[in-house]
């Protein structure tokens, strides 16, 4: 098996890699775009939208 399935709905927790410094963060799911190929994700900062391949379930470890 290859992991924790992701889980895509808006208040979902996740894992996410940030395109700013590449490092992985944790933010909550707003809403998917139209095409669901990507998720605004909210975080103590502020909102973004990331693509799917940037997120991870939180029960999966960062690869370093």
């Amino acid at each position: 098996m290859i992991g924790e399935p992701l889980d895509l709905r808006p208040g979902a927790t996740v894992q996410y890699l940030a395109a700013a410094s590449n490092e992985w963060q944790i933010g909550t799911l707003v809403k998917g775009s139209p095409n669901g190929e990507e998720w605004l994700v909210k975080n103590r900062f502020g909102k973004y939208w990331l693509h799917v391949s940037r997120l991870r379930p939180m029960t999966e470890l960062p690869e370093h």
